[in-house]
């Protein structure tokens, strides 16, 4: 569900951008975009907290994600 739109961080090069707040899996969490700077998928909703402790506790979800996409790209 599309909830609007917000800024992200991306946690390999340390860039924000702005994209739609798209929920994860029927969860609270926001869906991670693919960073329009550098191409990872490493990203998050921004947050006040610092990088390393706002990205704890997206690091399950983007293993979830990388296991996702290598899974659909061996077929």
């Amino acid at each position: 569900m599309l909830r609007g739109f917000i800024r992200f961080y991306c946690s390999e090069c340390g860039e924000s951008f702005t994209g739609p707040d798209i929920e994860f899996a029927a969860t609270v969490w926001t869906a991670p975009l693919k960073c329009p700077h550098c191409g990872s998928w490493h990203t998050r909703p921004w947050s006040i907290l610092p990088a390393a402790l706002a990205n704890l506790k997206y690091k399950l979800i983007w293993k979830m994600c990388d296991e996702n996409r290598s899974k659909h790209n061996s077929d």
